[in-house]
């Protein structure tokens, strides 16, 4: 049986957890450098002070940046686990489609429970599981025998 649409959805969750990835080390980088620049150091810890009266250091800063970091790394590995089992279960499509169902679940919870790729795995799974093999077709209804050509004269008038 044709399984393009699963396979469609598949490759766009793929393609957007790519996407996940990529902006996640983005933001990763963006946030290192700002951290490590002394001017800007010195901005945030003044304007933090100045909008909420609580004194901020500079290692508190550098802790922060610790912690946005270990996020930043924790969501590109589990995105790319993500990216593996969607992509595991497009190779199974065809051979196993209730393996292959199991393994779009699972590429959906490690994409993040409710993002958009994880959606699409899920809709694929669920697809996986509900869509029926073509069956073959039988005969006519009441007909257990294909029909025979008669060659008898009499039959035909």
């Amino acid at each position: 049986m044709n399984r393009t649409i699963e396979k469609v959805l598949a490759m766009i969750a793929s393609i957007l957890n790519v996407f996940g990835i990529a902006g996640t080390g983005v933001f990763m980088f963006s946030i290192d450098n700002l951290f490590k620049t002394e001017s800007l150091q010195q901005q945030i810890i003044e304007d933090v002070q100045q909008s909420t009266g609580t004194k901020l250091t500079l290692t508190d800063l550098q802790d922060l940046s610790q912690v946005f970091g270990s996020i930043g790394w924790f969501v590109i590995i589990v995105l790319i686990i993500s990216l593996i089992i969607g992509t595991a279960g497009m190779i199974k499509l065809h051979s196993d489609t209730k393996l292959a169902g199991i393994l779009f679940i699972g590429a959906g919870i490690f994409a993040c429970l409710i993002s958009v790729p994880s959606i699409l795995f899920y809709i694929a799974a669920i697809l996986c599981f509900t869509r029926k093999k073509a069956q073959p077709q039988e005969s006519p209804v009441g007909k257990k025998t294909p029909h025979q050509i008669s060659n008898n004269q009499e039959h035909i008038k």
